[in-house]
């Protein structure tokens, strides 16, 4: 029996936190709000709050690379690769069944660190979803 999840991608983000999307510009749109908040959020606490410093690229691009190092990235995969990987690498069933029952929900809310699914999400092929930052060098 083939049993078909809600969403067709998972986004995972730094923390371990997890969302389903149907629409891939729905998931880069909630990346970009996400990292816009964040970014704003920094900016605040690092008091650019001249207007010019704020909209100008070197202290986003700070921020932005303080950030990949610090948190990591969003990440977004296939719902149905990441059941597969699970369905493989998972040892125990009543966890593996639990993750695949999360991951067909409607609304997906779980963390991958709470089922130590971090070991296996670089057997998982991503989607790349963020355009490159600045000059490609």
């Amino acid at each position: 029996m083939n049993i078909v999840p809600y969403n067709e991608y998972l986004l995972v983000m730094p923390n371990g936190d997890t969302k389903g999307f149907n629409d891939l510009e729905l998931a880069k749109a909630y990346i970009n709000i996400y990292y816009e908040r964040v970014i704003d959020h920094k900016i605040d606490k690092n008091d650019y709050n001249d207007a010019t410093e704020i909209g100008a690229e070197e202290p986003r691009r700070n921020i932005c690379t303080q950030l990949g190092v610090a948190e990591g990235k969003c990440e977004v995969y296939n719902i149905d690769n990441f059941i597969e990987v699970v369905r493989d690498k998972v040892v125990f069933d009543e966890e593996r069944e639990e993750i695949i029952s999360k991951l067909l929900a409607k609304e997906i809310d779980f963390n991958v660190y709470d089922y130590n699914l971090d070991n296996i999400l670089p057997d998982i092929k991503t989607i790349e979803m963020m355009e490159q930052y600045g000059d490609p060098d």
